[in-house]
């Protein structure tokens, strides 16, 4: 395990400053260098300052590294600092370079390396800090079941890596980052090194192999190497074209978009601006055909809270939370020019002060993306409880935002459970929020040219599914009626393994009391507690059992209960040409 080659054992904050580099590396006082002691420290703030500075760990030694263009200049040192925390969108320019001079400085020098940068060794990663990394792979997270340990450490749940250069007092560039991100830099600079021998080795056998030192645009982090959010948002914008939601600025760089409001935040200090093709809305909660604005008396949820719900009863109920549900939650979606729909969803609503149907903080953020040709499917999720500013999210690749919302790794625990069969779930809950049309803004079947009824053979894969961790279960075959098979289901769409066959099975077909219990008496009249088969022409309380559908429902229940049956045929769902046969 990495970890193991972590020797520092106390947690605290770690530092280094490096003194200029020798030799080759020293650099007289330039023009160029007068313009840049001249420059605002805005201007030499973040990935994109002028000397180059970047973050990156290096998983050998455990440790992190900083890297430079052209190294230390004459009087400048370099400080870095490893600490918990959290970071907002305006951490970075807040973060006051003196700080970071308080611990012992280390000395010691720059090497260049075969990328062409210049590389400084800094601190190894205190354990306490590299678990942060990690901290939201659990997913008692969806539902806060998580140790109470984990709960505090969610108070400042961001593995923060940050570095300055000082000339004297002067800021000659500051960055912070996260660690997960600063080790998918590492990983791609032993990539850029091994590009880089292999054409050293070609020179050196008389090969003219062009260019041997790898550009810094030539990114090499890949589906089975990526460990960041950051970084993962950028393959999925690479395999699912760009997200409507935020206007690209630059590589790297997005608008941040508000999920309450439904509009982008501009840039440059331009107002708010809607964005064409984007359609949200708030998803109901309804009291026997009322729509509610506040929560049950004396349930009213505040700042801090970990609750789903807060209403006795409600028609309908969220999957997640068992039934329960809330005023407020908003669900966002757009289709880009590669087909690919983008779905956000804001939910577990905080009431700042402002009630629930105006706040704009929502404790659990999801994304996902989807191309229904092509079966390529991201997730992301947030920081629960921490990363919850609706009004400014911002997209999960963007190099400098990311984390303010994001977690710093991709979590799997959105598949293999709600997410198992397709990439969209769908209840008579979330489908309460509606386009202008009147359909349903989560993608359906049946209502989109592109999501047909009855395609079982759709593919569906993950992006990075196998070195993240995401699993799809088998999906059931068994298609004939009565007690041979699902058939009556299957005509319409997949059924898998775990929760698709079980839970959500039973709460579309008005089983499962636990569930029901949190409806109305309006919710749990057949026509509001049997919202599958689509269609309910002829069906009711009292047929319903004896049904083509009933059957297939006790098939069903029966196949997820004892998968070993031999009356129970399983296959895998279809990948298209992404097929990967280690992914389960």
């Amino acid at each position: 395990m990495i970890r193991s080659s972590f020797h520092a054992r106390s947690f605290g904050l770690l530092s280094i400053v490096v003194g200029a580099a020798a030799g080759p590396l020293l650099v007289n006082c330039t023009q160029e260098e007068a313009e840049e002691d001249t420059l605002s420290e805005d201007a030499v703030t973040g990935i994109d300052n002028p000397l180059g500075l970047g973050l990156r760990f290096d998983e050998a030694t455990g440790s992190v590294q900083a890297t430079l263009k052209d190294g230390l200049r004459d009087g400048e040192r370099l400080f870095i600092r490893l600490r918990a925390g959290k970071i907002t969108l305006d951490s970075q320019s807040q973060l006051k370079c003196t700080d970071l001079t308080l611990a012992r400085p280390i000395g010691g020098g720059g090497n260049r390396e075969l990328t062409g940068a210049v590389v400084y060794q800094g601190p190894k990663v205190d354990p306490a800090v590299f678990d942060l990394v990690h901290l939201f792979d659990d997913p008692g997270w969806a539902t806060g079941d998580v140790s109470a340990e984990k709960k505090e450490q969610a108070k400042n749940p961001d593995p923060i890596v940050e570095a300055c250069i000082l000339k004297g007092s002067v800021v000659r560039a500051k960055l912070q980052t996260n660690l997960a991100y600063a080790w998918d830099q590492g990983t791609d600079a032993k990539e850029a090194i091994k590009t880089a021998s292999l054409g050293l080795a070609a020179l050196d056998a008389g090969v003219d192999s062009g260019s041997v030192l790898p550009q810094a645009t030539n990114r090499r982090i890949t589906e089975s190497n990526v460990s960041s959010q950051i970084e993962y948002g950028q393959l999925c914008e690479k395999h699912l074209g760009e997200n409507p939601l935020f206007p690209k600025i630059s590589d790297g760089k997005y608008e941040t978009f508000d999920c309450r409001d439904l509009v982008a935040n501009g840039r440059d200090g331009r107002s708010p601006h809607a964005i064409p093709g984007v359609e949200g809305a708030r998803i109901p909660v309804k009291v026997n055909g009322v729509e509610q604005t506040k929560c049950s008396p004396g349930r009213e949820l505040g700042l801090n809270t970990e609750s789903y719900g807060c209403m006795d009863k409600a028609d309908h109920g969220m999957y997640l939370a068992r039934g329960e549900t809330q005023p407020g939650p908003m669900v966002v979606t757009a289709k880009n020019a590669q087909g690919t729909h983008w779905l956000l969803l804001c939910r577990k609503v905080a009431d700042d002060g402002k009630g629930m149907m105006k706040t704009k903080v929502f404790n659990d953020m999801a994304m996902l993306g989807h191309n229904p040709r092509t079966g390529r499917t991201c997730f992301f999720q947030n920081s629960i409880g921490s990363g919850r500013d609706g009004s400014k999210v911002p997209h999960p690749g963007d190099r400098e935002k990311s984390s303010a919302v994001w977690s710093a790794s991709v979590q799997s625990y959105c598949t293999g459970s709600c997410h198992a069969a397709d990439a969209f779930v769908h209840s008579a809950w979330i489908d309460g929020a509606k386009r202008a049309n009147g359909t349903s803004i989560v993608p359906k079947m049946g209502e989109l040219p592109d999501f047909p009824i009855s395609n079982s053979g759709a593919p569906y894969n993950i992006v990075a599914a196998d070195k993240l961790g995401f699993a799809l279960p088998k999906m059931l075959l068994s298609d004939g009626e009565g007690a041979t098979g699902a058939g009556a289901c299957l005509n319409c769409h997949r059924l898998t393994q775990g929760s698709v066959m079980g839970d959500f099975t039973n709460w579309s077909t008005g089983t499962d009391e636990t569930y029901f219990s949190r409806m109305t008496d309006l919710g749990k009249k057949f026509e509001e507690s049997h919202w599958m088969p689509p269609n309910l022409d002829g069906l009711n309380a009292a047929n319903f059992a004896a049904s083509k559908y009933g059957q297939a429902l006790k098939f069903v229940t029966a196949c997820n209960s004892n998968p070993s049956d031999p009356k129970c045929e399983w296959g895998n769902i279809p990948r298209g040409r992404y097929n990967n046969p280690k992914v389960r």
